[in-house]
């Protein structure tokens, strides 16, 4: 139950659509008007109304307001969607979820106060003219973070279902992290009981939808499906030129696949889009797929079930999104940096927006350094070795199927030679994965680096910005060094592994040189033989013939 303060300063609304903030209930602040924003520009214009880019006045936070148009028919209808979507979004609080800090009305609109992302929506990142614009790896990193946000709606409690997943809801932060948005469909589910409701985007509807079944959660893995399919290809999985026959080749399961197809991807999208929900994979079980463990081994992870810990209000008057905290500490208001103070408020933001920048760039460092680990130079040798021994033992093997001729009837059988020669190319393959495996689990310079992590955690904690900035410039000098020492190794490596394949090449070549000689050899012999042979069947012939003169 919200406890009503004495001190309550609402707007002067004649038709409210929404109830009012819970920091205006509290007395916590009066209750925001639009002159409280600067306009830095328009981000987008919808049938609900616009959204913008905006600055607040006094703490100078920018946030992106969208502002519903409380004239028109569809929105007044919309009423009771527009309160539950606010319901739903004051309850999430995750990474991975754009949050809503506020809201506010006048007799025109009422504006969503929302956290502002500005890499846009990812539906610009989608493929057009089969010109890919991020690739496998990055599509992989965007639908781990959205598997990531539906995980935690769905074991909310009650669970929430979004029902409308598609590019231009899903946003990109910095470093590429996505953000799920817009949770106009949204609704809750109270335990077994489906919905039935019929909303979404037609490419993006599920089989129970449109044979109105009714639905639960998995409707939500059915659409991350979809989503996957369009960033991997630029296509809708479903062909039509209208609405109908879209709909018809979903019921059918008529999946349009393109020539070419990532098969990790075609594979997890046949497990996703399957027609009965409850034969579709979870959630979990997808980022247990190759599709992303081959870029994020420990993809699983970043699964989060919400807990029972208490919230704190969110005060637009006193708090900042970049600095916010919003887990409850016994306060009964939000963060509270400064006092109640303008000019002091405007100086301890900007110092702690420039703290949070700083630790942005720690955490995109990590990031970075981490792929390097998991995904760098060594991964790339160890597979290309690995390809290249298993196609080799497949070659012998097809051999040793291949043929009844024992390898030891003669020295001079050619498969001999052959097979001698592959066996020796696989046991040199061998040893020189042996070497590479050893130097990466040996290597000292991933604890160098983490120790640099660590120095730079250490002043971020202490928020000593020349520390922090000597401690980047270190990390960066030792990836360096630990990039060219990777590079120095592998060629070395190589060059010492070049230098035994020419020697071995010299002795094959030197082999089948003397291997040569000895059959000329023979030839010469078998030819003086025969020579030698004509010699006396001439002179025969000539005996004879003095017999007949």
């Amino acid at each position: 139950m919200i406890h009503k303060s004495n001190n309550v300063k609402k707007n002067n609304v004649y038709n409210r659509f929404l109830p009012v903030p819970e920091s205006v209930l509290k007395g916590f602040e009066p209750e925001p008007k639009i002159t409280d924003f600067t306009l830095i520009k328009e981000l987008g214009v919808g049938s609900f109304g616009r959204v913008l880019l905006v600055q607040h006045n006094m703490t100078q936070a920018n946030y992106a307001i969208k502002a519903i148009d409380k004239r028109t028919n569809a929105n007044i209808q919309e009423k009771p969607y527009f309160r539950r979507e606010i319901e739903i979004m004051y309850r999430i609080h995750h990474p991975n979820v754009v949050k809503l800090f506020g809201h506010f009305e006048d007799n025109t609109y009422c504006y969503f106060i929302m956290e502002y992302i500005p890499g846009g929506n990812i539906y610009s990142y989608v493929p057009k003219d089969g010109i890919k614009k991020i690739n496998t790896q990055q599509v992989a990193s965007i639908i781990k973070d959205v598997i990531s946000a539906t995980y935690f709606l769905h074991h909310m409690n009650p669970p929430i279902i979004h029902r409308d997943i598609k590019p231009e809801n899903v946003l990109l932060s910095q470093g590429m992290q996505a953000k799920l948005t817009d949770f106009g469909w949204s609704n809750y589910m109270q335990g077994d009981m489906k919905r039935t409701t019929v909303c979404g985007t037609p490419i993006y509807l599920a089989p129970e939808m449109i044979n109105n079944t009714g639905h639960d959660e998995k409707i939500d893995i059915w659409c991350i499906g979809v989503l996957l399919f369009e960033l991997m290809t630029g296509m809708s999985p479903w062909q039509g030129n209208d609405v109908q026959t879209v709909k018809y080749n979903i019921s059918r399961l008529r999946i349009n696949w393109p020539k070419q197809m990532d098969r990790k991807a075609a594979d997890l999208i046949i497990k996703i889009l399957r027609y009965n929900p409850e034969e579709r994979i979870s959630l979990r079980n997808m980022l247990m797929h190759p599709f992303f463990t081959q870029f994020f081994p420990n993809a699983v992870s970043c699964l989060k079930r919400p807990d029972n810990t208490q919230y704190k209000v969110y005060v637009i008057n006193k708090d900042h999104p970049l600095t916010w905290n919003p887990v409850f500490t016994g306060n009964n208001y939000g963060l509270r940096l400064t006092p109640y103070n303008n000019n002091t408020y405007t100086t301890q933001t900007l110092n702690q927006y420039n703290y949070n920048n700083l630790l942005q760039r720690y955490d995109n460092l990590k990031k970075e350094y981490n792929q390097l680990r998991t995904a760098g130079f060594s991964t790339t040798a160890l597979d290309s070795l690995r390809r290249e021994l298993k196609e080799k033992e497949e070659r012998i093997n097809q051999m040793n199927r291949g043929t009844s001729v024992s390898f030891t009837e003669s020295y001079n059988n050619p498969l001999q030679n052959i097979y001698n020669d592959l066996k020796s190319e696989n046991y040199d393959l061998k040893n020189k994965l042996n070497l590479y495996q050893t130097h990466y689990k040996t290597q000292t310079t991933p604890y160098i680096i983490d120790n640099d992590l660590n120095n730079i955690r250490n002043s971020i904690i202490q928020n000593n910005k020349v520390e922090f900035s000597n401690a980047i410039t270190q990390l960066k000098t030792n990836l360096d060094n630990v990039i060219q020492n990777n590079y120095n190794t592998i060629i070395s490596m190589q060059d010492r592994q070049i230098e035994q394949w020419k020697q071995q090449e010299r002795i094959r070549r030197e082999k089948e040189k003397q291997q040569l000689n000895a059959l000329i050899s023979r030839y010469d012999q078998n030819l003086t033989m025969e020579e030698q042979e004509n010699e006396k069947l001439k002179m025969r012939l000539k005996e004879l013939e003095g017999y007949f003169v």
